[in-house]
């Protein structure tokens, strides 16, 4: 209320200067321009919606404006002579700044112009502002994870749990529409993990369902973007929180930032100590030439994840046209597993016949660097501006395994059937590099129109190693299993760049933009039988265009198109096998990218800016669509054969999916709102002219419902309930799954200080992941739960103090 009438009081005052102006017009030749920015004394923020004035020599009012979001204000066509600039703005003393135009000095810059406040006229104002815990835009959404209490203390994965159109499954792979999405940290890519991003560095997600050209075409369903937290509030402020969990998990975070002048210094560090319980049942049916036999492998123990990590920067405001920004963060940790596994095997009538016991354990460590270095320079001109940063991430990392099973017969006596006892043991190291660097430009034309245009160029370098030991009989000495070891380098590069015009016409908005992406990968295998490979992707064009349509009543169109593709990741193409009792896994060296054609029909309405419905139509096309393909094999491991299903990435011929996605925010009483998203499709996968002839389809629907309420006492109820229908496979199928978390925070203290929260993730016990394969030898359920029901509670205390080198004493501090 209070911008709206400050927005209402600056546009009558402009209106009289304009009435005076035109009064005092005549027809004089222009021949310069007069510009500068508005920024607050204390805590040098943009000013905007203030009325700059230009006046006279003597005193009357040639012409006026309000100043711009950014704090900018800019005068053309002025004719040379002496001018007085006058600002105002309620709650800011007046100002009067002379200025001087002449034939060499046509265009003048009035610098930065800091208003100070007015501490009369800010004791009668109280603003109480919050920001939504979900926005909606026709194209962006963006989740603010503040808001969220089920993910404090958690991780990244915690956190797009809680986002609507996300879906993230029971090994942290996520997906938006039942695709894959680039995810990015900061808007750049990142060698970190979701599970290691704490949760309270997080400030938002940005959901970008259909990218246009100015985006990475990576990405077969658009877009996510971690915006990590950077505090610029003036002064010194920050918090400090820690948790623990009824699991035993800890963590805590400190946040400290420090504002002074033309610097802005920020410290991060934060812990997490995480143990999540884990269980896992394969059943398989064997269907042999002579028989059918089954067998079941069970796996009980302990995920356990513990890492730190550090980030510092600092912002340098070199003028109010130019910033500099650099910083620097370390993650380091390990996460470790411990299992138990038995195998049990059954005849064809289900009789138990024999089984196995051993572990299955497995430690990693790693190290992660990342630097980054920005600038930024905006012109005189509203909203053009010039962007370039550099990104450098490296990471090591280290990897030990042991494994081990021994068969007994029913009387509990060792046997050498069906094979002889294993016994295993690995270390590896690896290390990453990945590199990246982007410029960027905008220039506006007008209000409704401008071009942008950029370049990027990203450089992804892995190395990695594995030397895999098993026991040999009868001498029982160890050997290099080389079926299982590996020494693997991997190099990309990819270049890019885009260009896209927006415009409009009255209520008609149109955008069309070209990205150019060529890329190169190189790949050498330098273990058992040495191999490589090298690709040289010609230029690919990705086009997008963008049409929408405002229409009365707060309510817009948007119909799009752009084209996406997939790379596949090093891991995807890594021969290495992964081996688990009957289970293994490995990459695809002959993996090819995936080019998806991408369309959407979307639908935006207000309805009092209360509630916010925002219907989307979508159908994507997708060719040499990357799936996982189950196959029956034998496997020779230290010298013994062993028949298991295995699993790696193929290219289908095509996938296509069409579907519509339904969300909605609505504030149904002042203190409850409501947030749901629903999202239906028809998908259908084929793989037939690719050697393997399958094909699959069916529909499915994901739903979110995301609940706030403001409870009496400084009290907050937070409920989130998501369900994922069963989900079709080139293979078969998995089942549905679902969970609810829910959540209260208390806000103690002056100026809601003080936070203390607890939250209950899993309330039902529910989330958990069954799936069936079928190939023509074998059928396979597979059961598997990480994470149980679990209480967290969090404390968090923010504290601020701002700048008082000029004393406001009735000013309210900053939290």
């Amino acid at each position: 209320m209070r911008k709206i009438v400050l927005f209402l009081s600056a546009w009558m005052f402009l209106l009289c200067t304009n009435v005076t102006a035109q009064q005092h017009g005549g027809k004089d030749a222009a021949t310069g321009a007069i510009y500068g920015k508005l920024l607050d004394a204390q805590g040098s923020r943009p000013i905007e919606y203030a009325s700059v004035a230009v006046l006279r020599p003597d005193s009357s009012v040639l012409t006026g404006m309000l100043s711009k979001p950014n704090g900018d204000f800019n005068f053309e066509n002025m004719k040379a002579g002496r001018y007085v600039l006058k600002i105002n703005f309620i709650g800011y003393e007046t100002v009067y700044k002379t200025v001087q135009l002449t034939e060499k000095a046509a265009a003048v810059d009035a610098g930065n112009i800091k208003l100070k406040a007015n501490v009369k006229s800010l004791a009668a104002v109280n603003v109480v502002g919050e920001k939504p815990a979900f926005t909606m835009a026709i194209d962006k959404r963006v989740f603010n994870v503040e808001k969220n209490l089920a993910s404090i203390g958690g991780t990244a994965t915690d956190v797009l749990k809680q986002v609507p159109s996300v879906s993230v499954d029971i090994d942290g792979n996520v997906s938006v529409r039942n695709g894959t999405p680039t995810i990015f940290i900061d808007g750049r890519p990142s060698t970190l993990t979701l599970d290691q991003i704490p949760a309270d560095a997080i400030a938002n997600i940005e959901v970008v369902t259909n990218p246009s050209a100015k985006y990475d075409a990576e990405g077969m369903s658009g877009i996510l973007n971690i915006v990590l937290k950077k505090n610029r509030k003036a002064g010194i402020n920050g918090l400090i929180s820690a948790g623990v969990s009824s699991l035993g998990s800890t963590n805590g975070n400190v946040d400290f930032n420090v504002r002074q002048q033309k610097f802005n210094f920020f410290l991060n560090y934060g812990f997490r100590n995480r143990v999540s319980p884990m269980n896992s049942r394969l059943f398989s049916k064997n269907i042999g030439k002579d028989t059918t036999t089954y067998r079941e492998q069970l796996q009980e123990g302990d995920l356990y994840r513990r890492f730190q990590t550090g980030r510092t920067g600092f912002d340098w405001f070199i003028d109010n046209r130019n910033t500099l920004t650099l910083s620097q963060s370390l993650t380091g940790g390990n996460f470790n597993r411990y299992n138990d596994q038995t195998q049990n095997e059954y005849d064809i009538k289900l009789q138990k016949v024999r089984y196995g016991t051993g572990i299955n354990n497995s430690k990693n460590g790693f190290r992660n660097y990342t630097t980054q270095l920005g600038y930024k320079h905006t012109f005189a001109r509203e909203g053009e501006e010039l962007t370039a940063d550099f990104t450098y991430n490296y990471a090591t990392g280290d990897n030990s395994a042991d494994y081990s099973l021994q068969y007994f017969d029913l009387k509990g006596n060792p046997t050498d059937m069906p094979r002889k006892p294993e016994l295993r043991n690995s270390n590896g190291k690896g290390e990453t590099v990945y590199l990246t660097g982007q410029l960027d430009y905008v220039r506006p034309f007008s209000e409704t129109s401008k071009i942008e245009a950029g370049l990027r160029t990203n450089t992804r370098r892995f190395d990695n190693y594995t030397n895999t030991y098993g026991r040999n009989y009868p001498d029982g000495s160890f050997s290099l299993d080389t079926a299982l070891s590996n020494n693997y380098h991997y190099q990309e590069q990819i270049n890019a760049g885009y260009v896209s015009y927006t415009g409009a016409k009255n209520s008609f908005g149109y955008q069309v933009g070209l990205r150019a992406e060529q890329s190169y990968y190189t790949g050498e295998t330098r273990l058992g039988q040495k191999d490589s490979y090298k690709i040289d992707y010609p230029v690919s064009l990705f086009p997008s265009v963008f049409l929408s349509q405002k229409l009365k009543g707060d309510h817009e169109f948007q119909l799009n198109y752009s084209r996406r593709i997939r790379r596949p990741w090093f891991r995807d193409l890594l021969p290495t096998i992964d081996y688990s009792g009957q289970y293994a896994n490995r990459g695809n060296p002959d993996l090819k990218p995936e080019f998806t054609n991408s369309s959407e029909l979307s639908y935006l309405k207000d309805f009092a800016h209360k509630h916010n419905l925002l219907v989307s139509l979508y159908y994507r096309n997708t060719d040499n669509a990357i799936t996982d393909f189950y196959v029956d094999t034998v496997l020779t491991l230290n010298g013994q054969a062993q028949r298991v299903l295995l699993t790696y990435p193929i290219n289908a011929s095509t996938r296509n999916s069409y579907g519509a996605e339904i969300t909605l925010r609505s504030q149904l009483t002042k203190a409850w709102d409501v947030t749901a998203n629903i999202n239906m499709a028809q998908t259908k996968i084929s793989t037939v002219g690719t050697g393997n002839n399958l094909s699959n389809q069916g529909f499915t629907w994901f739903g979110k419902l995301n609940s706030n309420t403001k409870l009496p006492w400084d009290l907050t109820l937070q409920i989130t309930g998501e369900y994922e229908s069963r989900q079709i496979l080139p293979q078969g199928e998995r089942k549905p799954v679902w969970s609810t978390d829910a959540g209260v925070k208390k806000d103690m203290l002056k100026n809601k200080a003080l936070s203390v929260s607890l939250t209950l993730n899993d309330v039902f016990n529910s989330d958990r992941n069954l799936s069936y394969t079928r190939t023509d030898f074998s059928e396979t359920e597979n059961y598997r739960a990480r994470l149980t029901r679990e209480l967290r509670l969090n404390a968090t205390w923010r504290f601020g103090k701002m700048n008082n080198d000029k004393k406001h004493n009735s000013e309210p501090e900053e939290m």
